[in-house]
């Protein structure tokens, strides 16, 4: 695990639920592009904010979550982290709490999920997976984290993340202001 990876515990079931005493552990886990590699689908997003007129926006990061429910601890949250999601060459991963901003001093992070009602195919795939690995069988929902640094308008930034990120028919979405 490299210096710049953080993994913090704290907050995460606050983040993600509460759960019933003995029934495991509930993480949330970005993965993000380490700074020094160019984050393509961020310029793609950012590209397509501005298309929607959404031109304060100045940088935006993209972060893979997943929301990881089940007989886990942080142990077993780790090594999945390491071993399955997250490339230790080009990406560094968070759990629990959101990765910085782009910028360092943030604006905006916006969290697109699929719907409970939507088969989260990704999110199978990376359950078979863990269990591959030996982990407790897992719930495993995968979502994206859009940070985007820029003085934007929050009504506008949400027209235009359910014009072009999200889709309202199977995403559910949320925009909150990042410190």
């Amino acid at each position: 695990m490299s210096e710049r990876t953080d993994v913090l515990a704290k907050d995460a079931h606050a983040r993600i639920g509460r759960h019933a005493p003995g029934a495991g552990g509930s993480y949330l886990v970005e993965v993000n592009l380490k700074r020094d590699f160019c984050d393509a689908d961020g310029l793609s997003a950012l590209w397509m904010l501005h298309c929607a007129g959404v031109t304060a926006a100045r940088a935006v990061r993209v972060g893979r979550l997943y929301e990881l429910r089940g007989n886990l601890n942080l142990g077993h949250v780790q090594v999945a982290a390491r071993e399955l999601l997250c490339d230790g060459v080009t990406q560094e991963f968070r759990v629990g709490l959101p990765a910085a901003s782009p910028d360092g001093g943030g604006c905006w992070r916006v969290e697109v999920w699929l719907k409970a009602t939507v088969t989260d195919a990704v999110g199978e795939s990376v359950r078979g997976a863990l269990i591959e690995l030996g982990l407790p069988d897992p719930s495993v929902r995968c979502g994206a984290a859009y940070h985007i640094a820029g003085k934007c308008n929050r009504n506008q930034l949400e027209k235009a993340v359910v014009r072009f990120l999200a889709n309202s028919i199977i995403h559910r979405f949320s925009v909150s202001a990042e410190n």
